[in-house]
């Protein structure tokens, strides 16, 4: 029997708790990976960032991250989505999917274009496509068919550009 779940704003669990959540399902090795460096630097969009707790255990996280698009048409806000994730003895219940329902119906409050680095064939019912992000420059590798974006104006958003997590007045000071 599935134990009730909670969902919660992201601040209001302890970041070691997430960080162990995320350890124990993608190992160490994920904060090498081209999303993680992407985050570095970046500010959480904590409206759109929650938790998952069965009472005080957690077991499933989502974050989101306001990065720069510096695109050709100019420079735009865009969010990064991820790490989504649910514990291990807790998958097949859809709180993943309950997770990227709440983020995405706060970054559509936002009017933000949202990124994500995953399946196409899973995180398509949800409008994420790779079909305009082909040319995009990321720091480190990544695979161009998993570089997902889901936005009302994608095809304007396609051709080359980068990505870097927004230098406000605050952080250059």
């Amino acid at each position: 029997m599935d134990l009730p779940v909670d969902f919660l704003s992201h601040s209001e669990t302890a970041p070691d708790a997430v960080g162990n959540l995320l350890d124990l399902c993608f190992g160490p090795a994920r904060q090498k990976r081209t999303a993680s460096i992407l985050r570095k630097g970046a500010e959480r969009i904590e409206d759109a960032s929650f938790v998952a707790m069965d009472g005080v255990n957690l077991i499933g996280s989502v974050e989101t991250w306001l990065l720069d698009l510096q695109h050709a048409s100019g420079r735009r806000p865009i969010a990064l989505l991820g790490p989504l994730v649910s514990h291990p003895e807790r998958r097949g219940e859809r709180i993943g999917m309950r997770l990227m329902d709440l983020a995405l119906a706060e970054l559509d409050k936002l009017k933000l274009p949202v990124l994500l680095i995953g399946d196409e064939p899973y995180y398509g019912r949800w409008g994420f496509s790779a079909t305009h992000t082909g040319k995009w420059q990321l720091p480190g590798p990544v695979d161009r068919h998993r570089l997902l974006l889901r936005a009302r104006d994608a095809q304007r958003l396609g051709g080359h550009a980068s990505l870097a997590s927004p230098v406000t007045t605050e952080r250059a000071a």
